[in-house]
């Protein structure tokens, strides 16, 4: 982890003295910048990724955790989405000078890429949460063993990860950004609806008689 925040501001630093001295702040529904701000904005992400690893790091030590490989493969996609989500700003304000349409179809691919990211370490993330109901729903049904919640996460995982892949190729073919943000986020939610009725249906235990 704090390896990643190494890496985060190696780049962001990298970037931050090409970017000029005043950077799009904040962009519309249509992508287009209706705020400019100072350089120091473009460093807000890696700030932000830098105080939540500090803050979870000492959280970590302390708390009574089994240092199993799923723990440690749970910890490694935190460390790789959450770099990646603190990269999206500064590198996009970078790669597309300014530009915003391009900046804010950059960022929906980012954030296409973090749902991919997501998706697939699910199975890796269920291992080390505690057990729980299917999508954490209230259920009278017992609580599903690790393999049956395990199994349901590679299901949602590559799900969550095909619609995240169809973000970016969206981006890369330079749809309006209007269009790519209301797929990705009405998106996520059709989806995470349909998985959780899939899943309470297929997987969750019956409850006892």
């Amino acid at each position: 982890m704090l390896g990643a925040v190494a890496l985060v501001w190696l780049v962001a630093g990298a970037v931050y003295l090409a970017l000029p001295d005043t950077v799009p702040a904040h962009l519309n529904a249509a992508g287009q910048v209706d705020r400019w701000g100072s350089k120091p904005e473009a460093l807000a992400l890696p700030l932000i990724f830098t105080f939540v690893v500090l803050a979870t790091l000492p959280i970590l030590l302390a708390a009574p955790i089994e240092w199993s490989g799923a723990t440690v493969r749970g910890l490694a996609v935190f460390a790789a989405v959450g770099a990646l989500f603190a990269l999206l700003q500064p590198l996009g304000l970078y790669l597309t000078g300014g530009d915003g349409p391009a900046f804010a179809r950059l960022l929906d691919g980012g954030i296409g890429l973090l749902v991919v990211a997501i998706g697939l370490g699910l199975p890796a993330l269920t291992r080390t949460a505690p057990p729980q109901p299917i999508c954490g729903l209230p259920s009278s049904a017992p609580v599903p063993d690790l393999e049956t919640r395990v199994k349901g996460a590679r299901i949602s995982g590559r799900a969550i990860a095909v619609h995240g892949g169809v973000v970016v190729l969206l981006a890369l073919l330079g749809a309006p950004p209007a269009w790519i943000t209301a797929y990705l986020v009405g998106g996520l939610v059709v989806l995470g609806v349909f998985l959780c009725v899939y899943l309470k249906r297929t997987l969750e235990p019956r409850p006892p008689r």
